[in-house]
Parts: structure tokens; C-alpha cells; sequence
């Protein structure tokens, strides 16, 4: 059986962002995963919940990998994102704007899936562009 490596595991998990292939989070991320920047992420479809809410509010959000560290069990990523304000977001309502950020997020990896995740995502960020094009 040729395993993967956590690193693999994190490049394929992302790859939802841009495919929007949900099932692929069952392969990746375990049943009772817990997101610890999210509270209410307890579980892999918690997780399938929150991929859709973003791309319900980002239909177009992709993400390129800039680093993947990977040290014992845990794989760091750093990564930036580009997409389109075209669904509501943290009830705000359509832009059209265009968004750029960078996201670091840690991973742990067991059994070739994740079951847990610290992430800095810069909501401040994304939301002064929104905001931005809200008022042009």
C-alpha cells in the first residue's frame, strides 16, 4: 500500500478549495476532526459545512500553496487565497469585490488524515476589502 505523506495530505485537502469536491474531505480529514480557530467545527462534516459557506460567498475562491512544513505528525501551511465577494458573507450582503489574503494554518496528522487544525485567517482583512468595495 503506498501511504501518503502528511504533506500530501494537507496539498489534497486544500485542493477542495479549488475543485469544490467535498467528498474529498472524507479521505482527508477524520470523522471527529476539530478545528481550534472554529468552534464550531467538531467534526469532518462541520468542516464540509464551512468549505461550502465559502464558497457560497466566494464561488471563484482559489488557493495557491506557498509553504508546506512538515515537523513530526504536523504539517504548517502558508498559502494565500484570491476570490470574488458574489454571496453573502458574515452578513454582508454581495460586492463583487476582489479579495487577496494569506492564511497560515497547523495541521495534525494521523492515520493519514487530518483530526485537528490551528489557522490564522485574516477575517479583519478580508473584510476592509469588502468594505472597500462597498463604498465606491
Amino acid at each position: 500500500m503506498n501511504s501518503l505523506t502528511n504533506k500530501k495530505v494537507v496539498r489534497q485537502f486544500f485542493e477542495i478549495y479549488n475543485t469544490q469536491d467535498y467528498e474529498i474531505a472524507y479521505k482527508y480529514v477524520a470523522a471527529n476532526y476539530i478545528d481550534h480557530g472554529l468552534p464550531q467545527v467538531r467534526s469532518v462534516e462541520d468542516a464540509i459545512a464551512i468549505l461550502k459557506g465559502t464558497h457560497k460567498a466566494f464561488p471563484d475562491i482559489k488557493v495557491v500553496i506557498d509553504d508546506l512544513i512538515e515537523e513530526n505528525n504536523q504539517v504548517v501551511f502558508r498559502g494565500h487565497f484570491t476570490a470574488t465577494h458574489l454571496g453573502e458573507f458574515v452578513g454582508i450582503a454581495p460586492t463583487g469585490a476582489k479579495v487577496e489574503f494569506a492564511a497560515l494554518e497547523i495541521f495534525k496528522i494521523e492515520n493519514e488524515k487530518i483530526t485537528e487544525s490551528w489557522g490564522y485567517w485574516p477575517l479583519s482583512d478580508i473584510l476592509s476589502q469588502i468594505q472597500s468595495a462597498e463604498n465606491v
